[in-house]
C-alpha cells in the first residue's frame, strides 16, 4: 500500500520530470539537437515504464503513457519547425527576422501541447490499452481492489493539475513573448519566463504532491482502514452462462452501498461462487463445481481468463459455461433472466451491469473483434476498410481464441486502420529489443 501511495508520486516525478527539464535545456542547445533529444526521452521514458511494469508491486503507467504522447508530438512540432526553418522562412510569429542564434523556446509548445493532451486524456470514455494490459498482469488488485481505485483517482486528480499547470505556462509565457520578447539574445526576464518558470512550478508541483502523499499514506496506513481487504485469501470462480444467443443474468448485490448504507445490486450472473484461495483451478474442477452447485449436468466448460492477485490473495477464475435447452436451468441451483446481445447492451449503457461483468464483456469483446478482424502482425482479415465483424452469443462457443493473450488487446488499439499503426510497430520493436537485451543471459559470466 504505501508503494502504491508513493509510486504516484515517483510517476509523476519522473514523467513531468523530463518535460521540465527539456524545457529548461532546449533554449542553451543547438536547434538541431532538441527533437533529438525529445525523442531520446521519450524511449528513456518507455524504457523506465517497462522496468517499472516488470515489478511485483502494481504500479500505474498512465502517467507516463500520457506523457510519452507529449514528448511525441513535441519531437514532430519542433521536426518540422526546424525544417521549415532550414527551407527559408525567415520571420517568427511576431514578426521578428530568424537567425541561426535563436534558440527553440520549447516551453511555447510544450505548454500548450500539454494541455491538450492532458484534457484529450480526461475526456477519453474507453479504458486505455495500458490499464487493459495492467488488468491482465495484475488482476483483481487493480480490476477491483483498493489500490485499483486508488490509482485511478489519483491519476485523474493529477492529470488535472497538469492541464491547470499548463494552461497557466501557456498564458504566461505566450502572452510575454507576444509583447515583450526580442529574439536577439536571451536576458533576465526571457530566463525566468522560458527556463525558471517551468522549472519552479515543476519543483513546487513536487512539494505539494509530496505533502499530499505522505498525507494520503498517514490516513490510510495509520488511521484508517479502508483500505484493508475483509475477506483475505479467497478465490472467486465466475461462470458466464449462454444458451444460444441469450446470456443468463440475475440482480444481485455488489461491495458497494448507498449513503444511507443500502447495499448497491447490479445484474451479474448468478453463477458466481467463493471458496478458500486457490493458486490454480482446472476446467475439471470448475466442472464439479459448476454440476454439483447448479444440478446441470447437460454443460461445457471453456476456461476465459484468470485474474491473478499476488497482494491480498483473492484471484477470480472466469469460466463460460455452455448449455443446449433454456429447460436445463429451470428449477436449477442459478435463476435469473435471459437477456440478448441487445438488451445486454442496453444494461451496460445505463450502468446496470456488475464491475466483474462488465470487465469480462469488455475483455470477450475486444479480444474477440481483433482476433476476427485482424492478424497477428495488425493487418486486416478482410480488405475492406473499417468492416467491422457481427458479434453474437452464440458464436463464442465455436471460437478458438485466448483471452488472456495481451497481444490481441494491443491488435484491437494499433493496427492496419489506425493512422499511426506503422510508427507504433516500429516503436514496439524497439521496446521489444530494448526487453530482450535487459533478459539476455552474459556470455562471459562463469
Amino acid at each position: 500500500m504505501s508503494a502504491a501511495i508513493f509510486g504516484m508520486w515517483r510517476n509523476w516525478a519522473i514523467a513531468v520530470g523530463f518535460l521540465a527539464i527539456l524545457c529548461f535545456v532546449s533554449p542553451l542547445v543547438d536547434k538541431a539537437w532538441v527533437a533529438p533529444l525529445c525523442l531520446l526521452s521519450f524511449f528513456v521514458l518507455k524504457a523506465i515504464q517497462h522496468i517499472l511494469a516488470e515489478r511485483d508491486v502494481p504500479n500505474c503507467s498512465r502517467m507516463f503513457q500520457e506523457t510519452g504522447t507529449i514528448l511525441l508530438i513535441i519531437t514532430v512540432l519542433l521536426a518540422g519547425i526546424y525544417f521549415w526553418v532550414r527551407k527559408g522562412v525567415s520571420f517568427e510569429i511576431t514578426g521578428q527576422p530568424i537567425t541561426d542564434k535563436v534558440p527553440f523556446l520549447s516551453i511555447l509548445l510544450a505548454a500548450p501541447v500539454s494541455a491538450v493532451v492532458a484534457l484529450c486524456f480526461l475526456l477519453q470514455k474507453k479504458e486505455p490499452l495500458v490499464c487493459q494490459l495492467c488488468h491482465m498482469r495484475y488482476g483483481n488488485v487493480v480490476e477491483r481492489g483498493f489500490i485499483g481505485d486508488l490509482y485511478r483517482r489519483e491519476w485523474r486528480y493529477q492529470t488535472k493539475l497538469l492541464l491547470i499547470a499548463c494552461v497557466a505556462l501557456s498564458a504566461i509565457d505566450w502572452t510575454y513573448y507576444l509583447v515583450h520578447y526580442v529574439n536577439v539574445n536571451l536576458n533576465r526576464a526571457d530566463h525566468f519566463f522560458f527556463l525558471w518558470m517551468p522549472l519552479v512550478l515543476y519543483v513546487l508541483s513536487l512539494v505539494y504532491l509530496g505533502i499530499r502523499y505522505y498525507s494520503l499514506w498517514v490516513f490510510y496506513c495509520q488511521n484508517d482502514e479502508r483500505h484493508l481487504v475483509e475477506n483475505p485469501s479467497s478465490t472467486t470462480v465466475r461462470f458466464i452462462v449462454i444458451c444460444d444467443d441469450k446470456i443468463l443474468l440475475d440482480i444481485c448485490p455488489t461491495e458497494g452501498r448507498f449513503a444511507n448504507g443500502a447495499v448497491i445490486k447490479r445484474f451479474d450472473t448468478p453463477a458466481s461462487f467463493t471458496l478458500p484461495y486457490q493458486e490454480r483451478f482446472d476446467i475439471a474442477r470448475a466442472r464439479e463445481m459448476f454440476v454439483g452447485r447448479t444440478g446441470i449436468r447437460n454443460v461445457e466448460i471453456r476456461p476465459i481468463y484468470s485474474s491473478p492477485d499476488n497482494v491480498t490473495f483473492r484471484n477470480i477464475f472466469h469460466y463460460f459455461a455452455f448449455i443446449d435447452s433454456f429447460d436445463d436451468a429451470v428449477d436449477s441451483g442459478i435463476q435469473g433472466e435471459w437477456f440478448t446481445i441487445g438488451e445486454l447492451r442496453q444494461l451496460i449503457a445505463q450502468h446496470l451491469v456488475g464491475r466483474d461483468l462488465n470487465s469480462e464483456l469488455s475483455r470477450i469483446y475486444r479480444v474477440a473483434m481483433a482476433w476476427k478482424t485482424y492478424d497477428r502482425e495488425g493487418k486486416r482479415l478482410y480488405r475492406i476498410k473499417h468492416y467491422r465483424p457481427t458479434f453474437r452469443l452464440k458464436d463464442i462457443r465455436s471460437w478458438d481464441v485466448d483471452y488472456n493473450d495481451g497481444h490481441w488487446l494491443s491488435i484491437g488499439r494499433y493496427n492496419e486502420d489506425n493512422r499511426f499503426y506503422h510508427l507504433y510497430r516500429f516503436l514496439n520493436k524497439l521496446a521489444s529489443k530494448f526487453r530482450r537485451s535487459r533478459h539476455s543471459d552474459n556470455m562471459f559470466a562463469l
